[in-house]
């Protein structure tokens, strides 16, 4: 017989202790009538009852409608956490026990891989969900991040268990620890997040795989990075960042804020005898970035001009120190004459944002085009002063500000230059001027790689003479054709749809799709391409950001995403993204192109003259 002393069982209990504390009382009340019914009158009652139930909640005026919608824009009441018997914020006899049982090391502990018995649970620092609603507790990072206890990991075949000797600290802790502008938690199942990554650490445990290698051994002390990929991917023959590459600590919700962590093999390195242990575990991050973006991105050359923002602190001075050691004449910006002379000091030119002569110019480009001109022309002193400063045009800029720098960044940039961006300090949305020059979409495809059977999207329409043809986008057709490309053309009307597929270009243009007719279809439900909206403060509105954010996707991206989509899709890619899209400078559809190509791998690519036009992402 049924009896509600089995809701005294402490998982019950807890789970349903944070629904109700969510606002779901009702439905609580909900799914016990229908155990209730399945444990005194039988299983098939209570399926019934329970489907009964189910109607009755979603046709409830007070929750149906606005759960489902809540659901869907991502912004439901969080679920209960899963029961465990050591509560990550254990505390009193519990832990007692544990370190009297040999369960849990005490902080610091000596450890001696192979001697000193691997405990069941672990200290570890970062984030965990509340106890009282589940939901995450974010906050300040002097408060919000707290000593946890929890599960020591058990490594995987190409993965090493390692005890943690020294813990980078970096921006992914910010991001966390805080839920800025995104929470780690909306990403994954987890009910602690983690921090730290990357570090020294003693090999403590290794997999099949790793000891197959035999290139790592037990009580090795190895530098940590903290990246990670799909090492079995047939992408990491394109670049491992394309093999769903995440850095632990905030993408993953295991981090080295912690006695122990697992790692796969690729992420550990001898420890440098020069440096100390806290020497060597507290650059990799940082320094892995800055090796990729000037040796992998920029593919740097000695003799050029490298400019490099927020050049005397962090990323960007280990930047200007890597540059310059690399042959390269570095002008990094600062903010003040005391950084000014720590960027002089390692050989590098300094270049000061705070000058009155230009210091009320670092601003996004207007969102009216009667202002742009001026805009560029308040910056053609900060322009002059680089360049001055360089010794020449500027070939190469790393960014990393965000969106008050970026656009000045970008404008420093000579004919020819390149530039790449990690971060956004100040803000995510980007704006900038196009440059003088055009090109052919022959030579554009080549500077892109594009191969054949690589899917390419051409953007068709902005540049119609009369609303119909559109002569650069059908030599872009007719060029990919050539190169044996899997095309998909996005044209802006009808007409213009029924116009190319009378072109006869044969089977590698696999579908047109029409913006207009995506429009017809979904109404006041959808958001044509254009320029990238103002956003929200993500540091002082972070819900209003990301809200923003799902607008763009849910009324943009996805609608016109999932129309391209099936054309695209092939053995090599199941989720139907291009590898270079073929944008126009009569319409900025930037912020689309960035969000459809493939990351980290695919192109965007102009052949119009872009002087005069601003564009957004």
């Amino acid at each position: 017989p049924y009896s509600e002393s089995i809701l005294e069982q402490p998982a019950l209990q807890q789970a349903l202790a944070q629904i109700r504390a969510s606002g779901r009382e009702k439905q609580v009340a909900r799914v016990l009538d229908a155990v209730a019914m399945g444990a005194e009158k039988g299983q098939a009652a209570g399926l019934l009852h329970e489907a009964e139930l189910f109607a009755e909640a979603v046709c409830d005026p007070e929750s149906g409608p606005a759960g489902i919608t809540a659901f869907l824009e991502k912004r439901s009441a969080p679920l209960p956490t899963q029961y465990v018997d050591v509560s990550p914020t254990a505390s009193g006899e519990q832990v007692d026990e544990l370190l009297a049982s040999g369960e849990l090391l005490p902080m610091g502990a000596s450890f001696f891989p192979g001697v000193t018995p691997v405990p069941r649970y672990q200290y570890g620092y970062g984030v965990p969900k509340s106890a009282e609603d589940g939901k995450p507790a974010h906050g300040d990072p002097i408060d919000a991040e707290i000593k946890l206890i929890f599960e020591t990991p058990e490594p995987e075949p190409n993965e090493a268990l390692v005890y943690v000797l020294a813990s980078e600290m970096n921006f992914n802790d910010i991001w966390a620890i805080t839920g800025i502008p995104v929470s780690p938690f909306d990403a994954r199942d987890a009910d602690v997040q983690v921090t730290g990554s990357g570090g020294v650490a003693m090999i403590v445990r290794l997999g099949s795989e790793l000891i197959a290698e035999g290139r790592l051994s037990v009580g090795d002390v190895c530098t940590v990075y903290s990246g990670q990929s799909e090492l079995l991917s047939p992408d990491q023959g394109l670049d491992p960042m394309a093999a769903d590459f995440r850095i632990q600590g905030y993408e993953r919700n295991d981090g080295s804020h912690a006695q122990f962590l697992t790692v796969q093999g690729p992420q550990l390195h001898p420890k440098l005898p020069s440096l100390s242990i806290e020497e060597a575990g507290s650059y990799g991050l940082t320094l892995g970035t800055i090796h990729r973006a000037l040796y992998h991105t920029l593919d740097i050359e000695p003799n050029k001009r490298l400019f490099v923002e927020g050049a005397s602190t962090g990323t960007g001075y280990d930047c200007l120190r890597s540059a310059v050691s690399s042959g390269l004449n570095v002008v990094g910006m600062v903010s003040n004459a005391e950084r000014a002379a720590r960027v002089e000091a390692v050989g590098g030119a300094a270049v000061d944002r705070k000058d009155p002569q230009w210091a009320d110019a670092f601003t996004p480009v207007p969102d009216d085009p009667a202002e742009w001109a001026n805009w560029e022309a308040q910056g053609a002193g900060f322009v002059a002063a680089t360049e001055t400063a360089a010794g020449g045009s500027v070939d190469y800029v790393v960014s990393h500000a965000g969106e008050t720098a970026f656009p000045r960044s970008f404008q420093t940039l000579g004919e020819g230059g390149v530039l790449t961006f990690y971060g956004a300090s100040s803000g995510y949305r980007f704006t900038f001027m196009g440059k003088k020059g055009s090109s052919s979409p022959s030579e554009m495809f080549t500077r892109a790689g594009l191969r054949a059977g690589q899917s390419l999207l051409i953007v068709y329409g902005p540049g119609a003479e009369d609303g119909i043809v559109d002569r650069v986008a059908i030599e872009a057709i007719e060029v990919g054709c050539q190169r044996g490309a899997q095309i998909a053309v996005l044209v802006d009307t009808v007409p213009q749809r029924e116009f190319v597929n009378s072109l006869g270009f044969g089977a590698q243009v696999k579908g047109v799709v029409s913006l207009e007719e995506i429009e017809r279809r979904l109404g006041d439900d959808y958001d044509p391409p254009g320029p990238f909206a103002q956003m929200p403060n993500p540091f002082t509105e972070s819900q209003a950001f990301k809200e923003a954010v799902r607008l763009f996707s849910d009324r943009t991206l996805k609608p016109i995403g999932s129309a391209i989509a099936p054309f695209l899709r092939n053995t090599l890619d199941k989720r139907g993204l291009p590898d270079v899209v073929f944008e126009r400078a009569g319409r900025d559809g930037l912020a689309l192109a960035t969000s459809l190509v493939k990351p980290n791998v695919g192109k965007v690519v102009y052949a119009e003259e872009l002087s005069g036009q601003r564009f957004t992402f």
